[in-house]
């Protein structure tokens, strides 16, 4: 008895089936009649998997075959959308079908996501004369349609002529114009100097880019990173303590040290970044003077600042990693620092929050832990890597960062 179970299992998890497997194991009439035992959310699970095969091709030629399942399930034409092994005529027969569901609202939102799959898909180029009656070029149609362009200048495969048409309506410089103009600029298929754009307001506006006989861009990144710290703070008070020696301490004062905080920091401008990255672990020593806030690193001083300020309470309940010092002046050695331990009978620690919580901070030790890089325009992540010690887990990842943000403004 055929296992349909097991069958759609291999079908969802292997996209390079075969096709004389597929045609004989998944396509016979036993799989067809046994099929008709089952729920109607099954069979859509069934060709939405099948659509997603490098060979459903070769078993649905057109996209005629494909009529009456789209039909019944339209998630179908979404998934044969999304296979970049799926060939023109169906590809074309998809569109059509697409525009039918943005009739509807109840299909609407599904309409317009087959119909962007659709003008991204790498065969799409190749149906340029067969969407209008008449063979009229459906690209040069496009040229100047400012809401689809941004979708279809994501096709690989745009053509070279497509592309200078859309550099030649541009009307005006305005910033969806600009997004437009960088995506044909940056596409690998254009490969024509500013002299070439006829027109005079993307012409001049591409020409700023163009250095050595190439459009260069300078991209702006931005990282998020996390780091482990200790933090080390400070009591307002005056003790007279006695060390278990018998010496005395005056005017003493507690500091808590709490190691394994974890913080969050987003470097955005150029010169942080490049801190951010020069100094994977550091030291700061931070001075209260009058209100003032001094601060003696080596590490960018927004850095330490944003983590002075970011504090979260519960970092500051005692879990085994707070360390308890006492400060204070002793004979004629001034103010020296003595364990807790080494104290007799040492007053009651403070609790972590909200005292320990509002103390002023006067050291952090931090180490990087982890860089995320995102691009700035579109908030897309790019790259990411780890610490172990001061080693990067990507070398290349971490050099592909540094070139970018040594090219940024």
């Amino acid at each position: 008895m055929i296992n349909l179970d097991e069958l759609l299992k291999e079908l969802e998890s292997n996209k390079e089936i075969e096709f004389e497997r597929l045609k004989k194991e998944f396509r016979n009439d036993d799989v067809v009649i046994e099929m008709e035992n089952f729920d109607k959310s099954f069979v859509e699970k069934w060709y939405v998997a099948m659509a997603g095969q490098k060979f459903a091709g070769h078993i649905w030629k057109t996209g005629e075959d494909w009529k009456y399942t789209i039909e019944d399930f339209p998630s179908v034409a979404k998934a044969l959308a999304q296979n970049e092994h799926t060939n023109k005529d169906t590809i074309t027969y998809i569109l059509f079908f697409a525009k039918g569901l943005e009739k509807d609202k109840n299909t609407k939102s599904l309409g317009y996501s087959i119909q962007d799959l659709v003008f991204k898909h790498p065969v799409f180029p190749e149906a340029r004369y067969d969407i209008f009656d008449g063979g009229a070029d459906f690209y040069e149609s496009m040229a100047g349609s400012l809401a689809l362009l941004p979708t279809m200048l994501k096709n690989p495969n745009y053509p070279p002529d497509a592309l200078l048409m859309v550099m030649n309506k541009v009307d005006e410089i305005n910033s969806k114009t600009e997004g437009i103009i960088k995506d044909v600029l940056k596409h690998d298929n254009f490969d024509f100097p500013p002299s070439k754009i006829e027109n005079q307001i993307s012409k001049s506006y591409s020409e700023q880019f163009y250095v050595d006989g190439q459009y260069k861009f300078s991209q702006n990144v931005y990282l998020h990173t996390q780091y482990i710290t200790t933090i080390t703070k400070t009591s307002d008070e005056e003790l007279e303590i006695y060390s278990k020696n018998g010496e005395a301490y005056k005017n003493a004062y507690r500091t808590y040290r709490i190691s394994g905080i974890p913080k969050v920091y987003n470097a955005m401008k150029k010169e942080v970044i490049l801190d951010v990255l020069k100094n994977i672990e550091w030291n700061a020593n931070i001075y209260h003077t009058e209100g003032d806030l001094e601060i003696e690193s080596d590490v960018n001083q927004n850095i330490i600042e944003d983590m002075i300020n970011d504090q979260d309470g519960d970092d500051y309940w005692d879990e085994g990693k707070t360390e308890v010092n006492f400060v204070g002046e002793l004979d004629d050695l001034g103010y020296m620092e003595a364990a807790k331990k080494d104290i007799f009978d040492p007053p009651k620690d403070h609790p972590g929050h909200p005292d320990i919580y509002n103390m002023k901070i006067i050291a952090i030790e931090a180490k990087l832990t982890s860089v995320d890089v995102y691009d700035a325009e579109t908030d897309k992540e790019m790259f990411s890597w780890t610490y172990e010690g001061e080693k990067a887990s990507s070398e290349d990842n971490l050099k592909e960062t540094l070139k970018l943000v040594s090219e940024m403004k």
